[in-house]
């Protein structure tokens, strides 16, 4: 986008300055909105790790098991 001067009347410049920052508010609101999903979803894949760690923990015990059953 080129650097082009934008002329404004000077009765809606206050109108612009309001809307810009509603706009600055609504950007500030959505950037912590990403923060949270992003931290959720970090907790989220620590735990589906967990919850894959401990079923291949109970896949092997059964295993061991099922292999100590079978060799009487």
């Amino acid at each position: 986008m080129e650097n082009v001067p934008v002329y404004v009347k000077i009765d809606q410049y206050q109108d612009l300055l309001t809307t810009l920052q509603a706009i600055d508010a609504k950007l500030q609101g959505v950037e912590k909105t990403i923060e949270r999903i992003t931290a959720l979803k970090a907790e989220e894949d620590r735990q589906l790790s967990t919850w894959n760690e401990n079923l291949g923990d109970i896949k092997g015990r059964v295993a061991r098991v099922k292999e100590a059953f079978g060799r009487r």
